[in-house]
């Protein structure tokens, strides 16, 4: 039997509702700050298949046609600032997420 899969937009969707569920416990207040003054004109939430970094940090086979990487951020005139990147499952039976959040200055 065959996966029952959301689509790329369904999942890319959670995960940007995922993000601002938990960005408040996870980034600083200056992140959430400039990201709530710039998300407008200047954040981005891109989709993709998911790079192989992700292999390593999570115990499942990623297979690329079930999981999107979801990256969510702000472009700024030089170069993008990721705050998250989100590994989320298509595969509506077997939901999955993991979030990489942007590491504070301090750590």
């Amino acid at each position: 039997m065959s996966a029952r899969l959301c689509s790329v937009e369904e999942v890319t969707h959670q995960a940007y509702e995922i993000f601002q569920q938990l960005a408040p416990e996870n980034l600083s207040e200056q992140d959430i700050e400039q990201f709530n003054l710039h998300h407008e004109d200047y954040g981005f939430i891109e989709d993709s298949e998911p790079d192989e970094s992700w292999q390593e940090l999570v115990a499942l086979e990623i297979e690329p046609e079930h999981f999107v990487q979801v990256l969510v951020g702000i472009e700024y005139e030089d170069g993008d600032e990721v705050l998250a990147k989100i590994l989320i499952s298509r595969d509506i039976d077997a939901p999955f997420c993991h979030v990489l959040w942007k590491q504070s200055e301090s750590e």
